[in-house]
């Protein structure tokens, strides 16, 4: 045979299939048009939920706008309480201690099993925690959902009073009756201000308050708080969205017969409410005025959204 032939044989075969190939090839021009229709659709999906989000954005920053002037410390206090639990995420908060609760609480609570006090406690997440350490907890918390389910997670190991800040102040200062039960008689080892829940007390004067009801709890034992705070008061820029909400907010108010009840201190937030952003300065006069030293919690390592210090027992 022809040595030849073989190679004539596969440059045939070769032919046939590079044939068959071209005859395939449209699959590929389609399948990219394909591709691109899902990648345009991608694009275009993306750009609708940035443009959905930037709305939404505005609409919550009107929203605060008019809130702000239109409401009255205490209607943001209840506004913000609502909020809180009406937002579902705030219900698949876990039940651990946050990276920078673990060493703060470390350093200042004293050991298990001390009785603890949790304020605003929110779904239970620090009382749950700290009770699966041996603590004894009992908790406040004014959202109703939030009680339920505080209740349910913490169980028989301990309490939860449906007590806001401000109602607790009143039973515990100015001897007013309740319709809920109080922990007016108790007294604890320590109290843990919860996460953040020391900013949501809007007026400078119930702060304090708040403060003196938890020394007559802890007369011996440390507050831990946590809060917003900035080095200086500083005028706040606002924008737009604001500035329109604002207005109408005004608007409101005068419809309502009341003066305009917006503060720079107060910053509402969606999904949080209303909070107040404190100075060193004023922290350090709310302890002098409970009579007690403030130990700033400076671990620069952690990574925290809050502010957090220690008022010392006296």
């Amino acid at each position: 045979m022809d040595p030849s032939t073989p190679l004539l044989g596969a440059q045939h075969r070769d032919d046939g299939g590079s044939a068959q190939r071209r005859r395939s090839s449209p699959i590929v021009p389609a399948l990219l048009g394909l591709y691109k229709l899902l990648a345009t659709a991608q694009r275009a999906n993306r750009a609708t939920h940035d443009f959905v989000q930037r709305i939404t954005q505005s609409a919550q920053r009107v929203f605060g706008g008019i809130c702000s002037e239109a409401l009255t410390l205490e209607e943001k206090t209840r506004l913000t309480i609502r909020i809180y639990d009406s937002y579902p995420v705030y219900f698949s908060v876990g039940n651990d201690l946050y990276a920078w609760e673990e060493p703060w609480f470390a350093r200042r609570l004293p050991a298990a099993p001390a009785q603890v006090l949790v304020g605003a406690c929110g779904t239970g997440r620090e009382a749950v925690a700290l009770a699966a350490r041996g603590y004894r907890v009992d908790a406040l918390e004014p959202a109703p959902e939030f009680v339920d389910e505080s209740r349910r997670r913490l169980g028989v190991r301990g309490h939860v009073y449906k007590l806001s800040y401000e109602e607790l102040s009143a039973v515990m200062l100015d001897g007013k009756d309740s319709l809920e039960t109080t922990p007016r008689g108790a007294r604890y080892d320590a109290v843990i201000l919860g996460s953040g829940s020391m900013t949501h007390v809007l007026d400078p004067h119930e702060q304090e308050r708040v403060l003196r009801s938890m020394c007559r709890l802890c007369p011996h034992g440390p507050i831990l708080a946590s809060f917003f705070c900035e080095p200086e008061e500083a005028p706040v820029r606002t924008g737009r969205a604001t500035r329109l909400g604002r207005s109408i907010g005004r608007a409101l108010a005068r419809l309502r017969s009341m003066p305009p009840s917006h503060s720079d201190r107060l910053s509402y937030r969606a999904h949080s409410g209303f909070a107040y952003t404190f100075t060193p300065r004023e922290l350090e006069q709310l302890a002098s005025a409970i009579g007690r030293p403030l130990a700033w919690e400076n671990d620069d390592d952690q990574l925290r959204p809050f502010h957090y210090a220690t008022f010392l027992p006296p």
